[in-house]
């Protein structure tokens, strides 16, 4: 029976390490397959211009012969050229800089190596994923294109994110759509698409649509500069009011963003019917944080990552986290929504962000370094990341096999024993039968001696 525990615990372990050595990248990558590896070695400064100058994007690998690194992504790099899905919008290009110095001392290359992509002959971004399957996925998307006309914003939204920008543009002001071409290379960086159509009224608006979580759409009417735009895209990326929990946290793991929310311990009521509008009205005037809340009933994982907790129904904790640094800020006081009005909670709320920078930040508890190890976790190459659960499996089945094993007699064990008892006890069965066999012959005897003297006697 135990056998069978090792079985099935092998199988799930080589299972979860081929889905992470052997993941399904996208399937619009898979559909086309591979072919032959399409990478160019270039041989001259005009060469290279002049594919950069007909492609929209290129990726050039700047490579010498005795970087380690360079050895390591070279043949990553040729792989991804081979998938024909890639291959026909990139051109992916190498240049050796032992053989051929001055290409690599016009373009000022000091390190090695040094990855650069061009999008419409602009360096557009560098230092790509150096693994294989992240690097495909970050060409796939790159090659998608971020500026999407759209028909049906609820089509839009609900393919998209609800966080994308709707952009509403009159085609007269070429500035304004120039403008918001160049936000959107940028910002898709980001995993925001925009969506893009033509205005009926001559009006030109970014506008993020927040009607499929019943928040108020914000807006921002074009003023002809384009850093505020770019200022507004950054600072209404997310909606006004999130529900904080594991996903969001890792949604903005990588943001230098501080969230403000609350924490709340109910029964049977809903967060809109006290406080909603209040602090969505609050966050109107502080867009440089998040803010959220979290319901305490049905997300209890909270008070771990946060190590706090509520005993009491209707009450109330406020907390500051600190993206950038990780740190985090439990208010001292509990609020109970009984007995404090939410103007009172609003208030305290307005008092902590405006004294931020005095706040005394803690670093939190284990639960988060296992939550933050988790997200680092998956950042890292199918291969790392097979290599680190089948070390995890082992160390399971050890242990399982230690608990197993001093924890008593096995099933076989059992048997044997009760296979011995049993045998035992036949045996004196057939003793005990063998003695009552024998008292009854000696007695049967007795009685037929007797018989036989009475007769003589007679």
């Amino acid at each position: 029976m135990f056998i069978k525990y090792y079985q099935i615990i092998f199988i799930c372990a080589i299972s979860f390490s081929l889905s992470k050595i052997f993941p399904i990248i996208n399937e619009e990558i898979e559909k086309y397959g591979t072919g032959n590896i399409t990478s160019i070695n270039i041989r001259s400064y005009e060469e290279y211009i002049n594919i950069i100058n007909n492609n929209d994007i290129v990726i050039s690998l700047f490579h010498v012969n005795w970087c380690g690194h360079c050895k390591k992504f070279k043949p990553i790099l040729d792989k991804a050229s081979s998938y024909n899905s890639l291959n026909k919008k990139w051109k992916f290009l190498k240049i050796d800089c032992s053989i051929y110095p001055y290409i690599c001392s016009i373009f000022n290359i000091q390190m090695y190596p040094t990855i650069t992509i061009y999008k419409s002959q602009k360096i557009y971004y560098s230092e790509p994923p150096r693994e294989l399957f992240p690097l495909l996925q970050f060409l796939y998307k790159i090659s998608d294109n971020p500026l999407i006309n759209i028909s049906s914003k609820e089509i839009f939204l609900k393919k998209y994110g609800e966080n994308s920008p709707l952009i509403e543009y009159n085609k007269n002001e070429p500035d304004f759509f120039q403008c918001i071409k160049n936000l959107s290379n940028d910002v898709f960086l980001e995993d925001l698409y925009f969506g893009v159509f033509e205005s009926n009224n001559n009006e030109q608006k970014i506008i993020f649509d927040y009607s499929m979580i019943n928040l108020p759409n914000i807006s921002y009417e074009w003023d002809k500069n384009c850093v505020n735009a770019r200022n507004f895209i950054y600072e209404n990326k997310y909606p006004l009011l999130n529900e904080i929990d594991s996903n969001f946290l890792k949604e903005i793991v990588k943001e230098s963003k501080i969230i403000i929310f609350f924490v709340l311990f109910m029964k049977n009521k809903k967060i809109n019917n006290f406080i909603f509008s209040d602090l969505i009205n609050l966050s109107y005037y502080n867009r440089k944080f998040i803010f959220g809340y979290s319901d305490y009933n049905n997300d209890k994982y909270i008070s771990q990552f946060f190590k706090f907790h509520l005993e009491n129904f209707n009450e109330m904790k406020l907390i500051i986290y600190d993206f950038r640094k990780r740190m985090q800020y439990i208010h001292n006081k509990i609020f109970n929504i009984e007995n404090h009005s939410t103007k009172e909670i609003i208030k305290e709320m307005q008092n902590l962000i405006d004294n931020i920078e005095n706040l005394d930040f803690s670093s939190g508890s284990k639960f988060q370094d296992l939550f933050f190890n988790y997200i680092n976790f998956n950042e890292m190459s199918p291969l790392k990341q097979a290599i680190v659960s089948g070390v995890f499996v082992l160390i399971l089945i050890i242990i399982i096999y230690v608990l197993f094993h001093f924890s008593g007699p096995s099933g076989n064990d059992n048997e044997e024993d009760s296979d011995e008892d049993f045998d035992e006890f036949i045996k004196n069965m057939e003793e005990k039968e063998s003695s009552n066999n024998n008292i009854n012959n000696k007695s049967e005897d007795k009685n037929q001696k007797n018989n036989s003297d009475k007769q003589k006697i007679e």
